[in-house]
C-alpha cells in the first residue's frame, strides 16, 4: 500500500509494491536510499505478493554516547578542512496507533509538507512529512531550495552565526551545482524564516529554466546536499559511512514522483520506520566548529516532534 500527498494536492492511494530498478527512472513514484545504492519504483497491482522480509530493529544510540561522538565531531571540525558535518541518530518510541492513522494526522496537520506512508513486503513500513524540496517543476520551469538552520517555531530570537553559516554552505552548493550544469540565469529568494510544524528553518528558494532531462541530472548532482551530509561533501560522506553506527536507509534519500512532463522530488526528512508497535525516527543535525553538543541533541529531539506530537 502507498499513500502520499504533495502540498496543495489531493491524497493519492495506490495498491502494489516497490520494485528495484537500476536504469534511469523516467516515470512513477520513486524512493532511493541515502547512498544511492538502491532505487525503487512503485508498481501498481491489485494485490501485492505475500513474501515478507525480516526487518531488524535499527541501532539507537544513547544520549551519553551521542554527546561523546558530538564532542569528537566539534574537535574534528576545528582542526580539519571540513566546515560542516551532518550527524544523525535514531530515536525509538512506542506506537499506540496504526501507521495509516498517523499518516492521516500528518496530512491534516502539515498541509505545506510532502507526506507519505507505505507498507511494502520488501521495504517494510515507512512514514514521513518532509518540508525539503530537492527539485520540482513542469516542462521547463524548475525550483529547489536550501533548507538549513533549525530552531523551535516559538523561538523569536535572531538566528545565530552557526545557523546562518549552515544556510550559506547549502545555498552556495546549490548555486555551484546549477552553474556546473550551465544554468546561470537563476533567481533566488532568501534566506528567510519558514515554519514547518514545531520547527523554524532558514530557507533560500532557487528558480530557473531548463529541460526535463537536465533537471534530472541536476537532481542527481544535488543529492545528498550539504543539508543532509556536510561540506566538503565527499569528506562528509566518507565520515558518515565510517563513523555513524546505524544505516540511514531511506532517511535523507530521494522520494517523490516524476514523468516526462513533471518532477516532484523531496529529500526524505522527518521520516520513520515502523516495526510492529515501535516507531524508529531518523533525525539529524548539522555540526560546525561552533556547535554545542547538548544543543545539537536538543535539535534532534525537536525534529522528532514532527511525528511524535501527533501520537
Amino acid at each position: 500500500m502507498l499513500l502520499f500527498r504533495f502540498p496543495g494536492q489531493d491524497i493519492v492511494s495506490k495498491s502494489g509494491y516497490f520494485k528495484e530498478v537500476h536504469d534511469v527512472i523516467s516515470q512513477g513514484f520513486i524512493i532511493s536510499d541515502f547512498n544511492h545504492q538502491s532505487r525503487y519504483i512503485f508498481v501498481e497491482a491489485e494485490e501485492s505478493f505475500n513474501y515478507e522480509q525480516e526487518h531488524h530493529s535499527p541501532f539507537c544510540i544513547s544520549k551519553e554516547d551521542y554527546l561523546n561522538q558530538a564532542n569528537q565531531i566539534v574537535s574534528l571540525l576545528k582542526g580539519s578542512s571540513m566546515e560542516k558535518l551532518v550527524y544523525s541518530r535514531i530515536k525509538a518510541e512506542n506506537l499506540p496507533i496504526s501507521g495509516k492513522t498517523l499518516f492521516e494526522r500528518l496530512e491534516a496537520e502539515y498541509p505545506k509538507a510532502f507526506v507519505y506512508y507505505f507498507n511494502d513486503p520488501i521495504l517494510g513500513e515507512w512514514i514521513g512529512a518532509s518540508p525539503e524540496v530537492l527539485i520540482k517543476g513542469t516542462n521547463s520551469s524548475f525550483e529547489s531550495m536550501s533548507l538549513a538552520g533549525t530552531k523551535k517555531a516559538e523561538d523569536e530570537t535572531p538566528w545565530g552565526i552557526k545557523e546562518l553559516e549552515e544556510q550559506d554552505f547549502v545555498s552556495q552548493f546549490l548555486r555551484e551545482t546549477l552553474i556546473k550544469h550551465g544554468v546561470v540565469d537563476f533567481q533566488t529568494d532568501g534566506p528567510k524564516t519558514v515554519i514547518a510544524g514545531p520547527l523554524a528553518h532558514l530557507r533560500t528558494d532557487f528558480q530557473w529554466n531548463s529541460t526535463m532531462a537536465q533537471a534530472w541530472e541536476i537532481a542527481k548532482d544535488l543529492h545528498p546536499t550539504p543539508a543532509v551530509s556536510g561540506t566538503p561533501r565527499d569528506k562528509a560522506l566518507a565520515w558518515i559511512q565510517s563513523e555513524e553506527k546505524h544505516g540511514r536507509q531511506f532517511y535523507a534519500g530521494i522520494i517523490g514522483s516524476m514523468d516526462e512532463h513533471q518532477v516532484n522530488l523531496y529529500v526524505n526528512l522527518r521520516c520513520a520506520q515502523i516495526q510492529s508497535e515501535q516507531i524508529y525516527l531518523y533525525v539529524g543535525g548539522g555540526f560546525t566548529a561552533d556547535s554545542i553538543p547538548e544543543k545539537e541533541w536538543e535539535e534532534t529531539e525537536n525534529k522528532s516532534r514532527t511525528l511524535l506530537n501527533l501520537l
